[in-house]
């Protein structure tokens, strides 16, 4: 039978619906294309009558008024077409949606059929896409159909969006069937992995006149598509030949720059120079004095903090000293950056412009990207489990081709996976990062492989390594340690891989999020589902396996080894046994401990103190306490005896691929044991710089985690110690002179316990380049209702709705919980659409950049979405935020705020308000992105009401260089309205 025919009776299927709850929500939308083979044999598409309220979100996203479906026929009729579908292959994207409302539809037909096609099956394109395309971290129909040029955007209509997925999956097809290299590989590895009963895969194997003339049945160029498609995947550097394997020649580096103050003003005050080059580019004096500071850091050996306001250049200010004293010092500088993609955006946008700035070619400077170490996928560990079957995946059933197939979908991503590293240059490999993550949620067996497959210094064989010339973790120490200057992020900071020495000279840009980082970082946890896995490898013996082969293999007398591998395989079972007669008990016992609590959610993730013997008296608090005891001595016994049982191996011996990859897979079970082992001995010691808690949440489960309080000293001991030279930056360390805040901040970076020599007397806080006094108008308002009410959004959005109305909109408004964000974007469709475009976080793949586009708009989002937006010129003038940035309330930042009252200062003032308005100024900084801009900020709190004492006094001079204005709302409105109509010259 030909794959055509193997096609059978297809279809491809899109709803649109009120909602995304089954039980609750009704479809109005239905559209579909059913196909015999290659041949299109009907088309439907129909809305479906609804007379209930349609939520206007629903009405901007789909176009479908309320007055189209009360004409539209009754389900009841739409139902007829579709069971023409019974027993048909049904594809869509995310299909469990399309499932979840259509199911009784189905059943329904299947329970009056008397026909023998059987039921219909569903088939999720995601995996498909997944599959063929793993750089791509989304998997939305948007961007597919963006990237391909397919369409503008997605319509979110049934008939279109089955249309233009059926046109993605084509494309997908065609692509990967014309990759010489990728369609070989990926067609064995679906016959290996028994996928090729996998709808989907089909496609893979029509010829490309099959695909064309698919395509041809609904109007569509598959292989011009394909053309333009390909286009874009060079563009991202998609493996389509060999990598290059051949050692890059070295240029001496011949350049006349020197690294001193003279140089550094030199070449930032050359300014008819750099015009040629940067027709924009402006002699700034804070860019100079924050250059010449960071030079200075490095030249003394000192560490230093840097306030470099927005439109400071702190990008250029720090990088080009770091350029000049790399070079004519011979010595790395590592620069760690807030966040990975801050981190990509240096490599390919900042350093680029750098070079170009000095007139440096990029033979003269190595610059390495470089991930931490547990951020990459180790093959080895793979193709072990791989050669001795010990994959143990769990939850397999799936009704789309059997019991198995979750199980093969993560063994063959993982072959795409390595696949695509084998043919990638390193800084196109993948890694942890770029695992989907729906793709987690669909397949959990992902998520469960990711942590055991990740690299570690401990399990990686290095040299002896069989993969290690497509391992992303050994290139990425090639690269690093011939490199002069290393980009990395927080974690890998925090994170360095054990292999080469972290830089001695760092710069730390968005210092401000340290804290977070660093608590991430140091904080140690056992959670649920790790001690589930080691449950399973215990109980299948997958960790240890390897251990037996290595004894056997390396005995001096045949049989030698017998006896010892008789005695642990009994002792892991004794093990399995003991910890799984606690697991259940102890899960019991915490979710009734955490339920009795008066605070306790289901939605939310709930926190306690982990019990003690001295403070806690209670029944349950003991009993979990006593399991986790027994938990620990047991697992701790259990490594220790691993450790006395290796001691004999001469792992320098090892020489066959096979004991390698043995010792490997060894080595990474040993490792994740004595992490837990560590959680649980952080849990139990009497270390007071330690807050201890246990969380929980039914959907997740439980954890047990310590992370330590004076973070500050953490920071000191793990940054600043070893390193001669640590420049910390941001916009946003303390108020506009350092006179207020700062304290807070210089001990969570270690400032604060760092002898005078080894810092500078006080920080630098560079003036502002922009005239925040004059440019911008704030306001503070308590006189709305609590912001907890049902009728606080539209109580507010009543007044402020006729503000944007004046100025056209230009309008960012930010809001806290997702509940209030939802009323009022209903209210802003309601209002808006069709007057003002109104762009909401969520609806479309590039809201900001279509907003930024717009002569005038409304943008919309959550709290965090106002952080990093960048919209210069007068298409923002306006900001709403609805109320002041809170500070989370757990347990380690309740025990920080103790601590640093008792051993540093106020900490209500330089810790907790210092938290608040930091992250305050980081939204308020999206109103001015250049010297030009001007706008108005109100902020309505009505909880400022019930502040005691001076602290209104104290928030307003952390917010320095923004004067703020206490006032009502219609004053707010009134005044923001004067002051910008004002610049406007209205």
């Amino acid at each position: 039978m030909s794959h055509s025919e193997k096609l059978g009776t297809w279809a491809v299927i899109d709803i649109e619906t009120t909602g995304v709850d089954p039980s609750y929500d009704q479809i109005i939308d239905v559209g579909f294309l059913q196909f015999k083979g290659l041949k299109c044999i009907n088309r439907f598409s129909s809305l479906v009558h609804f007379d209930g309220e349609l939520s206007s979100f629903i009405q901007k996203l789909t176009g479908i008024k309320k007055e189209m479906l009360l004409k539209a026929p009754p389900f009841k009729e739409v139902e007829v077409d579709l069971s023409e579908l019974e027993g048909n292959f049904l594809i869509a994207h995310n299909s469990d949606f399309e499932m979840g409302f259509l199911k009784k539809s189905f059943d329904r037909f299947n329970q009056k059929s008397s026909s023998e096609s059987g039921r219909e099956t569903f088939v999720d394109s995601l995996y498909f896409l997944a599959i063929l395309f793993p750089e791509y971290s989304s998997l939305k129909l948007d961007f597919f159909i963006r990237e391909w040029g397919i369409r503008s955007e997605e319509v979110h209509r049934g008939f279109e969006d089955a249309l233009d997925l059926l046109k993605v999956i084509l494309t997908a097809a065609y692509l990967t069937k014309t990759d010489r290299h990728f369609f070989p590989f990926l067609s064995m590895q679906i016959q290996e992995k028994k996928l090729q009963d996998f709808f989907l895969f089909h496609f893979l194997f029509l010829s490309t006149s099959e695909l064309k003339a698919c395509g041809e049945e609904i109007d569509f160029d598959v292989e011009q598509t394909a053309s333009l498609a390909r286009e874009k995947l060079s563009l991202r550097r998609r493996f389509l030949t060999q990598k290059n394997r051949e050692s890059k020649e070295v240029v001496a580096k011949t350049h006349l720059l020197e690294f001193n103050g003279e140089s550094i003003k030199k070449i930032f005050n050359d300014e008819a120079h750099l015009k040629q080059k940067f027709p924009s580019y402006k002699t700034r004096p804070a860019q100079v004095e924050m250059a010449l500071k960071v030079g200075q850091s490095f030249k003394n050996n000192v560490h230093s903090m840097i306030q470099a306001p927005t439109g400071t250049g702190k990008t250029f200010s720090y990088l080009i000293p770091a350029v000049l004293f790399s070079l004519k010092e011979g010595k790395q500088v590592l620069i760690s950056t807030g966040t990975k993609t801050l981190q990509r955006q240096a490599f390919e946008k900042d350093v680029p412009k750098v070079l170009e700035f000095l007139n440096l070619s990029e033979s003269d400077l190595k610059v390495a990207l470089l991930v931490g170490s547990q951020n990459h996928f180790c093959e080895a560990l793979f193709r072990k489990d791989e050669a001795d079957q010990y994959l143990d995946f769990t939850s397999l059933q799936n009704s789309m081709i059997g019991d198995h197939f979750a199980l093969n979908f993560a063994r063959l991503y993982f072959e795409v996976l390595f696949f695509y590293n084998q043919k990638s240059a390193y800084n196109d490999m993948l890694t942890r990062e770029d695992l989907s993550f729906v793709m987690k949620k669909k397949i959990p067996e992902l998520a469960l492989k990711e942590k055991d497959y990740r690299a570690h210094f401990r399990s990686c064989q290095g040299h002896k390594c069989p993969y290690k010339n497509d391992c992303s973790y050994f290139e990425g120490l090639k690269e690093a340690k011939s490199a002069d200057i290393i980009l990395g992020n927080h974690s890998l900071m925090f994170n360095f891989p054990r292999a080469i020495n972290r830089p001695m000279h760092v710069i730390v840009d968005e210092a401000h999020k340290i804290e977070e980082e660093a608590t991430s970082q140091f904080k140690l946890e056992l959670m649920e589902a790790d001690f589930l896995h080691t449950l399973t490898q215990l109980q299948n013996m997958q960790g240890v396996g390897p251990l037996f082969y290595l004894l056997a293999k390396m005995e001096k007398e045949v049989g030698a080894s017998t006896p010892k591998i008789k005695f642990l395989r009994e002792e892991v079972l004794k093990v399995f046994q003991i910890l799984s007669d606690h697991y259940a008990p102890l899960k019991e016992t915490l979710a009734l401990y955490f339920k009795k609590s008066p605070r306790y959610s289901e939605q939310f993730r709930n926190e306690l103190p982990f019990p003690h013997k001295k403070t806690h008296q209670d029944t349950w608090a003991l009993k979990i306490l006593n399991h986790f005891e027994s938990i620990h001595f047991v697992l701790k016994t259990f490594v220790q005896l691993l450790e006395k049982e290796t001691m004999s191996l001469d792992f320098e011996e090892m020489k066959s691929e096979e004991m390698i990859l043995a010792q490997t897979r060894f080595e990474s079970f040993y490792t994740q044991l004595a992490e837990q082992v560590a959680s649980l001995d952080k849990l139990f010691d009497e270390d007071q710089n330690y807050s201890r808690g246990l969380t929980f949440l039914e959907s997740e489960g439980f954890s047990a985690r310590s992370t330590p309080i004076d973070i500050g000293m953490i920071v000191k001991q793990e940054l600043l110690d070893p390193s001669m030279s640590v420049v910390y930056t941001s916009a946003t360390l303390a108020n506009e002179n350092g006179d207020t805040g700062a304290r807070g901040m210089e001990w969570m970076l270690g400032h604060t316990y760092l002898p005078p020599e080894k810092r500078f007397k006080q920080g630098l806080f560079l003036k502002s380049t922009y005239d925040y006094k004059n440019k911008t108008k704030v306001y503070l308002c308590d006189d709305t209702l609590p912001i907890y009410q049902q009728d606080f959004v539209p109580s507010v959005f009543g007044k402020i709705k006729k503000l944007i109305y004046k100025l056209n909109g230009r309008s960012l408004l930010l809001f806290s919980a997702k509940s209030r964000f939802e009323i009022a974007r209903e209210l802003l469709l309601k209002e808006f659409d069709g007057k003002i475009p109104l762009f909401v976080q969520g609806m479309g793949q590039d809201v900001v950049e279509s907003f930024k586009q717009s002569s005038s708009g409304i943008l919309i989002g959550m709290e965090s979405f106002g952080e990093g937006i960048d919209i210069p010129g007068d298409k923002l003038q306006f900001v709403f935020i609805d109320k002041i940035p809170d500070l989370r309330q757990d347990l380690v930042i309740n025990d920080r705020r103790q601590f640093f009252e008792a051993q540093l200062g106020n900490e209500f003032t330089d810790y907790y308000l210092g938290h608040r308005t930091r992250s305050l100024h980081q939204k308020l900084g999206r109103l001015l992105r250049t010297e030009t801009d001007y706008g108005g900020v109100i902020i309505v709190d009505e909880r400022i009401k019930k502040w005691k004492g001076n602290t209104m006094e104290k928030m307003m001079n952390l917010m320095r260089p923004y004067d703020i204005h206490r006032a009502t709302l219609d004053e707010a409105i009134a005044g923001v309205e004067e002051f910008i109509l004002k610049e406007n010259g209205a």
